[in-house]
């Protein structure tokens, strides 16, 4: 008697069911292709959970994508400066860093002579028009936000490094959203060794401030003193101490580090390990 076995494009003929040498050949080759058959069945499994895997990650990261968007911080610049000598300092920072922020850069309230401003002015250690300045840019926040930080260098630090706590303490800019992150170049700490602390921001600094913080300060910078003393107003600060004196620097290798430290903890990129 002659069977005919076709199992998965094989074709196996059995002449003789009575040969009992050909029966145990079939059977083994039986055995052999039925396992052949699971293994394939496994391995098609895994790779349809690996395709699957893989398209549930793309998908993940294109949603990722979607969701990021650039931190955007209001800038403010130093005395007797304005807002696009502040932006020419940043020229020299690599685009790879710019791209991952939305600077806005504006001009203080009060003019100091044609075409150069500040945010406040000092006479005899107390600051006149400085609740007048703070309100000249919650009204600015309004037009132009939202907005998610705040960016200050010198006299502009001095504000951005006050603006959170101020606002936690609902002394100021309680017409819009929370102030979530703060870089700081050459700064001070309003109440400090340096600088009496004008009355709407005596309360300021009374509790750690708690967002993410980025201080940059230099080696021969003057205000690198009271720098070191706003730091320590804040939790967990991150800090680029750089070589140079009163200046907006440019990123070396470690100062990039540090930057880029910044930028994940405010999400404005994403490590794709975690993808």
């Amino acid at each position: 008697m002659k069977a005919k076995i076709a199992t998965r494009g094989f074709l196996i003929l059995l002449k003789d069911e009575a040969d009992q040498s050909r029966r145990w050949t079939w059977i083994r080759l039986e055995r052999s292709i039925k396992r052949a058959q699971e293994i394939y069945i496994q391995s098609w499994r895994r790779t349809g959970e690996e395709i699957l895997h893989q398209k549930q990650k793309a998908k993940y990261k294109d949603i990722r994508k979607m969701e990021i968007k650039k931190p955007r911080f209001l800038c403010f610049h130093g005395h007797a400066s304005n807002a696009a000598i502040l932006e020419e300092h940043f020229t020299h920072w690599p685009d790879y860093v710019l791209e991952k922020m939305d600077l806005v850069f504006i001009d203080g309230p009060f003019t100091v002579e044609d075409g150069l401003f500040d945010w406040f002015t000092k006479e005899n250690n107390t600051y006149p028009n400085f609740d007048e300045g703070i309100a000249y840019i919650e009204d600015r926040m309004v037009e132009l936000g939202p907005f998610d930080g705040v960016l200050g260098f010198s006299q502009g630090a001095l504000l951005a490094g006050a603006l959170p706590g101020m606002q936690e303490q609902g002394v100021c800019l309680t017409n819009v959203g929370k102030i979530e992150y703060a870089i700081i170049i050459s700064g001070g700490e309003f109440g400090g060794r340096a600088f009496p602390a004008p009355e709407l921001a005596e309360t300021a600094f009374s509790s750690p401030i708690n967002i993410p913080s980025l201080h940059i300060f230099g080696e021969r910078d003057k205000a690198r003193l009271n720098a070191l003393e706003l730091v320590e107003a804040y939790v967990d600060p991150l800090v680029i101490y750089h070589n140079g004196g009163h200046e907006v620097p440019k990123l070396d290798e470690e100062g990039l580090k540090i930057m880029f430290e910044f930028l994940e903890e405010i999400n404005a990129i994403v490590d794709e390990a975690v993808l």
